[in-house]
Formats: C-alpha cells, sequence, structure tokens
C-alpha cells in the first residue's frame, strides 16, 4: 500500500498572550531562522505539556508533542480525544493552516479538513466572558451562572485559559 499522510516527530507548540517576541530584531531574527533558513525557532523555550487538568505556569504550551503515524491510502482514521487533547490542532497541520514547531507532514493527495471549533463564542471575549454571555442568551440569570460556574468550566476542560481572550487559545 501506499503511504497517504506520514507524521514524523510533529510538534506543536503555541504562547498564550503576546504572538511577538517583543522586540522588532527578535522578530526579525525568528523570520530569518525559520523561514529563510528553516531551522527551529530560536525564541522557544521549554514550555509545558498542554494538561488542562491543572492550572499551569508557563506562558508557552505544547499543543502536540512528538506525534507520529502513517495513513495508508484507502484507510479510515478517526480523531477522537478529550477538550484539548490537540485534535483540531492536528487537523490544522495537516490542512497546512498552521505549521508545526518541529517535525515533518508528508501528505499525497489533496486535504481539507472540516473543521469549525467555538461556534457561538466571541474571539475577542474572555472565557468568562463568552460563558456569562451565552448563559444569558439561553436565559439563565446571572446568579444562576455564577453558581455554575466551577461545573461549566471543569466541563470546558479550559480553566487555564478563562481570562484569556477566545482567540488567543482557540484558533478556527
Amino acid at each position: 500500500m501506499t503511504t497517504a499522510i506520514e507524521f514524523e516527530n510533529i510538534s506543536k507548540q503555541y504562547r498564550l498572550g503576546l504572538v511577538s517576541t517583543g522586540t522588532l530584531s527578535h522578530d526579525l531574527n525568528r523570520f530569518w531562522q525559520t523561514k529563510v533558513l528553516r531551522r527551529e525557532d530560536p525564541y522557544l523555550k521549554v514550555g509545558e505539556v498542554n494538561d488542562r487538568a491543572h492550572k499551569g505556569d508557563s506562558e508557552y504550551v505544547w499543543a502536540l508533542k512528538d506525534i507520529n503515524f502513517k495513513v495508508e491510502q484507502g484507510d479510515v482514521v478517526g480523531i477522537i480525544g478529550r477538550n484539548g487533547a490537540g485534535k483540531s490542532t492536528l487537523l490544522k497541520l495537516l490542512s497546512r493552516v498552521t505549521a508545526p514547531t518541529t517535525g515533518t507532514i508528508r501528505a499525497r493527495g489533496r486535504i481539507a479538513s472540516l473543521l469549525e471549533v467555538g461556534t457561538g463564542f466571541h474571539p475577542e471575549m474572555t472565557g468568562r466572558e463568552n460563558i456569562y454571555m451565552n448563559g444569558a442568551i439561553m436565559g439563565m440569570s446571572r446568579a444562576e451562572i455564577t453558581r455554575k460556574l466551577d461545573e461549566i468550566v471543569d466541563f470546558s476542560g479550559c480553566e487555564r485559559y478563562l481570562d484569556t481572550p477566545k482567540k488567543k487559545y482557540c484558533y478556527y
């Protein structure tokens, strides 16, 4: 059989908050190193694994770490996992919506993923603000939402990102 898709040592790291390195010279150096010389990003720090069971300390998060797999032509594949497991990130990498931090992806043919995460949530608002807004839309009182907030956050698995604008941790 022919290999249709191959992920080799794929990892993807995101930085919470700011996207730039903080200085123009570092941003230009990052561009030169990663895009022109095709080297690893010199400004990446060793970050935390995206463990949503507890709030982390680092501003860097590994959405995927050292993923390896092959899909043979004609195979049917399902991607299953909890919130924050990296399912959407994997599809974005496969569709070339975003690039891996490390590793190589080889794919034969045309690929498109049908993916829509976060429908009904405003990207400029924090997770907390979106919870209150959507609760109000569903007819809940502010007191009722506040009473159920911990339960909602536990279910979402997004405690670490609760006060961060959604666009910073949920990419489309």
